[in-house]
């Protein structure tokens, strides 16, 4: 009897000391905080949206690649990479020159690439938001039918806000809203009232 006692005293000790260091090993790798399965030159994060400004809806598609500043257990700031296209789906019948004049518009596309900051903040199985602010060139244009083609470049700074659900293996995805402001547009550009404005969308985050 005092031989199995002795033997469930030790296996016990055993089962706790397992135990214990198998919490131990989960707190350690919580405290390291969350690695990203996607290699540093692959997007990390993609945004589908609908770009609205004087009349103009412009489908975009924008990419990101997204760089850890600091992680903690469930948030993170992140420097952002961003490229975006897109291309008008509707515009208004023309553009007002003022004074009377307006020129008929045909086409209309903008592109950009965007450099900045921003946060993040998940739990697995748990609501997902974050925020970011971003600027850089903006490459946009236009055809009409009475005037040439209106090629320019200006900057524009971003922000965004998105919120949703955060999925299995580290993916977010939901809603987000953002608003970009142009400056730097020359007087002369006759498609500049298109630039920049409010963009609704959905993101999916899987850094």
């Amino acid at each position: 009897m005092l031989h199995l006692a002795r033997a469930l005293l030790v296996l016990s000790l055993a089962l706790v000391s397992t135990a214990a260091h198998a919490q131990s090993s989960q707190e350690a790798a919580d405290l390291r905080g969350h690695v990203s399965p996607t290699p540093a030159w692959l997007p990390r994060g993609a945004f589908v949206g609908a770009q609205l400004r004087n009349g103009a809806v412009i489908p975009n598609l924008h990419l990101q690649w997204e760089f850890t500043l600091f992680q903690d257990r469930k948030d993170a700031w992140i420097a952002i990479l961003e490229g975006g296209v897109g291309w008008a789906a509707s515009l208004p019948d023309s553009v007002n020159l003022g004074r009377g004049v307006a020129v008929p518009v045909s086409s209309y596309y903008e592109h950009t690439a965007q450099v900045g900051f921003g946060y993040r903040n998940h739990l697995p199985g748990k609501v997902h938001w974050g925020f970011q602010v971003t600027a850089g060139p903006t490459f946009y244009g236009a055809h009409f039918t009475t005037q040439p083609p209106d090629r320019r470049t200006a900057g524009t700074v971003q922000g965004r806000f998105q919120i949703g659900y955060q999925l299995p293996r580290d993916v977010g995805v939901g809603v987000a809203i953002s608003y970009a402001e142009p400056f730097g547009l020359k007087n002369r550009s006759i498609a500049r009232d298109f630039v920049g404005g409010v963009n609704l969308g959905i993101f999916a985050d899987w850094r």
